[in-house]
């Protein structure tokens, strides 16, 4: 496939699948508002709140928000603390599907990416409180020898034993952002951590943009506001990744036509980690695999950023 060879229902078919992923905004938009200290930092669910208000010494939840109480402490310890006891209680009742995925990492909960830390809070517990998450996604290509144009990318296959999409496709590398980690920092470290990526090849990453959505955990009890950075690396044609971490199970280097089908497939049943499928059609919107021509053109591209990038 070459960067103007496109099928005529190509952008179509990648709306759809950008829509699936980005599918909660209006719920999102009449869901509770979380607040600290005066502050609206996240969007809770229903049924998120019902388990929230009852632990009234730490939440106060009415019709519109959900509300930490300044009783718990002003600082941010303080706060994190009376939090995780009642996370650590939710969880020991097996009550939330989502807290089976303990990471025991750390998330900070914060309005924007450039805000101060309001909240911390255990990763796998983030959503409940729909703030936004941000993350950085690395697409690694490799060029044709004569055009430069990407020929082939990196697919890996996440491990069957992970708490999210377990199995599922995922690119070269990708993964969430702690609080103060800068986006280039955070996706050389993931690039070497889950694919072996070394420090020489690791400089070659390059920032290409982004990409936003709202949608909901598997779950369904979490709101995921996410801002993905993503990045592209041009690797070498003799360059092989490696699984370092156990993230990823296997790799393997797909033609770009290849990369066009599986996502067509995803369309109609799931063969991706839902948020990849979007940074592989925003890397083939980049590079000219879709053409402008198409009527769904411009409502694909400005899917791709439906939500808040902030």
């Amino acid at each position: 496939m070459t960067a103007s060879s496109t099928t005529s229902s190509l952008a179509r078919t990648f709306l759809k699948v950008v829509r699936a992923n980005n599918n909660a905004a209006s719920v999102a938009e009449s869901a509770r508002r979380f607040v600290i200290g005066g502050t609206v930092v996240g969007r809770v669910l229903e049924q998120s709140a019902n388990a929230l208000s009852r632990f009234p010494d730490v939440f106060t939840v009415d019709d519109d928000t959900v509300t930490l109480r300044v009783e718990v402490g002003n600082s941010v310890q303080d706060r994190s603390d009376a939090v995780a006891r009642v996370l650590d209680s939710l969880r020991n009742e097996g009550s939330i599907p989502m807290l089976e995925g303990w990471r025991n990492e750390q998330f900070a909960i914060r309005s924007s990416f450039n805000a101060p830390t309001e909240l911390s809070v255990e990763r796998a517990a983030a959503g409940l409180f729909g703030c936004p998450a941000y993350g950085v996604f690395v697409v690694g290509y490799v060029p044709d020898s004569t055009t430069g144009i990407p020929s082939h990318v990196w697919v890996g296959k996440r491990s069957p034993t992970k708490p999210t999409w377990g199995g599922l496709l995922d690119c070269l590398a990708a993964g969430g952002m702690a609080a103060g980690q800068m986006p280039l920092e955070a996706a050389r470290k993931e690039a070497a951590e889950e694919a072996g990526i070394s420090p020489t090849l690791a400089m070659s990453i390059r920032p290409s943009g982004g990409v936003c959505y709202t949608g909901f955990d598997e779950t369904r009890w979490a709101l995921k506001r996410d801002v993905l950075f993503t990045f592209d690396l041009r690797c070498p044609v003799d360059f092989v990744p490696q699984c370092i971490d156990g993230e990823v199970a296997s790799f393997e280097c797909v033609p770009i036509n290849e990369l066009v089908r599986l996502i067509q497939q995803h369309a109609d049943k799931i063969q991706f980690k839902p948020n990849v499928a979007v940074v592989f059609i925003d890397f083939l919107m980049r590079h000219g695999f879709i053409s402008p021509d198409e009527d769904d053109y411009l409502d694909l591209l400005a899917e791709l950023r439906r939500a808040e990038c902030r």
